[in-house]
């Protein structure tokens, strides 16, 4: 069951969706991660210690990442992907949806055509996550006409979105807070010290790995495994199935 006799979501609902956030907070490691040796073992990257304020600015990095990943999927994934279903499908759905996430970023700091086309790609990540999330089995359109109030409408957008918040989340988190590198342009307090050298080209120079050819590999890499495991990933029940 998904949801309780009082609107609440049941237990059931809530196992899922700690197993979908735990999920996407490895890919979203392994993501940044990977970018992050790679770029240590090529020789441009040079970690110089431990930063000052370092448990601030993981508390405060932490809070950051989870309260953007949350605002920016419930607006990209869960409501413009979710309604563009039914006019587009899953597919055009995703396209439309992660164009508009990489336009929302255009004017960061430093932002290059490269990170804007990255950014794209990314979106298509957070997209097939919410996808994989919600399952095949029942769309969006059939769980809103079932819906019966906020709560029930709340259910239904949001039923998707704790595996790609759980990718988004982590992603900035590690990326910005912990190792110490731009995210998408803007640079965080952080764990690491670090100084980034190399090809702009591959490591996204000062927009950060968003914006390089590392991070875009990466961004395909951690796509393919989610796809590669979609399968297994637990999944609270539609609201049709209530």
């Amino acid at each position: 069951m998904g949801e309780r006799a009082d609107g609440w979501p049941a237990a059931a609902a809530w196992q899922a969706w700690a197993a979908q956030v735990g999920i996407g907070a490895v890919l979203g490691l392994l993501l940044v991660g990977g970018v992050f040796v790679i770029e240590l073992a090529a020789g441009w990257l040079i970690v110089r210690g431990v930063a000052a304020g370092a448990l601030i600015a993981l508390a405060v990095g932490l809070g950051r990442a989870i309260a953007v990943a949350v605002v920016e999927e419930a607006v990209f994934r869960g409501a413009l992907l979710g309604y563009l279903q039914r006019p587009l499908g899953s597919a055009g759905a995703a396209a439309v949806s992660s164009v508009a996430f990489a336009l929302a970023h255009a004017w960061n700091t430093n932002a290059t055509p490269l990170a804007i086309a990255n950014l794209v790609v990314a979106g298509v990540l957070f997209a097939l996550a919410c996808l994989v999330a919600r399952g095949s089995a029942v769309s969006f359109a059939a769980e809103e006409a079932k819906a019966r109030g906020i709560g029930q409408l709340a259910y239904a957008l949001g039923r998707g979105l704790p595996l790609p918040v759980g990718i988004h989340a982590a992603w900035n988190f590690f990326e910005g807070s912990a190792f110490g590198l731009p995210v998408s342009g803007s640079p965080r307090d952080s764990l690491l010290a670090v100084s980034v050298s190399g090809p702009d080209l591959l490591t996204g120079g000062a927009f950060g790995p968003e914006g390089g050819l590392l991070g875009l590999g990466a961004t395909i890499v951690v796509g393919l495994m989610l796809w590669a495991v979609r399968g297994r990933v637990p999944r609270a029940a539609p609201l049709t199935a209530l």
